[in-house]
């Protein structure tokens, strides 16, 4: 039985999209998918540990790496050809992912 995962990093300079909620999905690879809809999840900066927020899962969805358009990277807050670099940096060579889409918890 996997641990539902109750804490998610991001790299630093994400993070104020994430607390803004401005971005709404993230993408990730086979290692982070027990995300379970409906879970609260704290928010940390991937750099430094530091807690930024905390969200709701709302789904976890594969997606395929060339599946990958203009709609998922609105939802991130990035341009396209950045996302995709940034996802091939990653997770190079990974053609199956998964789209966790969350919503910002609310104080």
């Amino acid at each position: 039985m996997m641990t539902v995962p109750t804490e998610m990093t991001f790299f630093e300079f994400l993070t104020p999209l994430v607390a803004s909620g401005r971005k709404t999905i993230t993408i990730r690879d086979a290692s982070e998918n027990h995300y379970q809809p409906g879970s609260h999840v704290q928010v940390f900066t991937l750099e430094s540990h530091t807690k930024v927020c905390d969200i709701i899962i709302l789904a976890v969805e594969p997606l395929a790496f060339d599946d990958i358009n203009e709609f998922h990277a609105s939802q991130e807050s990035l341009p396209l050809v950045e996302l995709k670099q940034l996802i091939q940096t990653v997770y190079p060579n990974q053609q199956t992912l998964f789209m966790i889409s969350f919503k910002l918890l609310a104080d």
